[in-house]
């Protein structure tokens, strides 16, 4: 096998190879290059799959399907038990003074066959806290900047908390369990910090949880889940390697390290070392398309179970995996979603401010208001 590094190709190498062409010359063609692009990779992964566990054949080991009598407990849960799962919508709308931030939280559950939903919407006015012209025009820039993390901090707080609250057997979480908004401490970590490992504490705590993630992009992991068939999983780490990397930093994949004092950062390796073992990271395919869950480490396959029978038998399809599924993600999370975007549209709330913004006075509105909005 050849160990040749792979060199990245020149501007010049790209240009020349598939040079510059009139649109009509660049159509011509076009379907044939793509199916042929698409017949490559898909050749590839096979390929890949088969090279990888040749050479490594405890890999194989790694791959696990839920049980069929894991399966059919998750089926019974969505058929007589409670599953809730939340998602929720954020708008920043930003001012001279901060921003105008709107969150909507969807909470979805079953009880049975019976779909309940739960609405709930916080609006705040996140000011930039200046004192003084000085400070307001110096502060300007990051309070801005600050205003969108928060605003992102609080709905993925309070999608969680609503949902820790929500009576329920089991709960789905759309996203990490804690996300890079909660771990930042969204500007303030000496205050933020404790009450995100309080609410994470109490989810592992109660072991009945999944948070699902979407479109995985960290190479190790995609890497992995060329090993998996729909209905396969594989556990890739525990919730420790993923907030050790975010805490100490890793030049190898461009993170760098979080900027907490002494203090914050002693709080976060505790919490790492007391509720990171306890949360498996695993990579998961209930059609073709890999998801990551985390959920409790001794629940891994009911949680697996669950995941597979809510991307599928809700939908009409065997939970055992499938690869004609064109979604395979979870219906209670994909409900909440659309349920969201429906109720909370972002763009009627900045629509509205913006109209209350013309109507104090036509100047005002134009000081404040993005120039890209008032283009015709």
């Amino acid at each position: 096998m050849s160990t040749q590094p792979f060199m990245r190709p020149s501007i010049a190498d790209v240009v020349t190879s598939a040079p510059w062409a009139s649109l009509e010359v660049h159509l011509d063609g076009l379907r044939d290059r793509v199916d042929a692009s698409l017949e490559r990779a898909h050749g590839l992964r096979e390929a890949y799959r088969e090279e990888l566990l040749s050479r490594s054949p405890e890999l194989a080991e790694q791959v696990h399907r839920p049980s069929r009598s894991a399966l059919d407990a998750a089926e019974r849960l969505l058929a007589t038990g409670t599953v809730a799962a939340a998602d929720g919508t954020v708008d920043a709308v930003p001012l001279l003074t901060g921003s105008k931030i709107q969150v909507g939280v969807v909470l979805v559950s079953n009880r049975g066959e019976v779909v309940d939903l739960v609405t709930r919407i916080f609006e705040y006015e996140l000011a930039s806290g200046a004192s003084s012209a000085t400070d307001f025009f110096a502060q300007l820039r990051t309070a801005r900047s600050i205003s969108n993390l928060l605003s992102r901090a609080v709905m993925l707080f309070g999608e969680r908390r609503l949902l820790r609250d929500h009576p329920a057997d089991w709960r789905m979480i759309h996203g990490e369990l804690m996300p890079h908004e909660l771990r930042t401490g969204a500007g303030r970590p000496d205050a933020n910090l404790p009450p995100t490992f309080d609410l994470v504490r109490s989810y592992v705590d109660s072991e009945t949880f999944i948070a699902v993630s979407e479109s995985p992009q960290d190479l190790d992991i995609l890497n992995a889940a060329v090993l998996l068939e729909p209905g396969e999983y594989i556990v890739i780490r525990s919730m420790v390697e993923t907030l050790s990397v975010f805490l100490d930093g890793d030049p190898t994949i461009g993170t760098v390290r979080a900027n907490f004092n002494a203090n914050d950062e002693r709080r976060f390796r505790e919490f790492i070392a007391s509720a990171g073992p306890e949360v498996a990271v695993v990579l998961a395919k209930a059609g073709n398309a890999p998801f990551l869950l985390e959920c409790h480490a001794n629940r891994v396959e009911e949680a697996v179970a669950l995941f597979m029978a809510d991307a599928l038998w809700t939908r009409g399809l065997p939970s055992e995996g499938s690869p004609m599924a064109a979604r395979a993600f979870p219906f209670h999370i994909d409900l909440a979603d659309q349920v969201a975007r429906t109720l909370f549209k972002g763009a009627d709330f900045r629509a509205f401010v913006e109209a209350r913004l013309a109507m104090v006075g036509a100047d005002t509105a134009l000081f404040d208001l993005d120039p890209r909005r008032t283009r015709s």
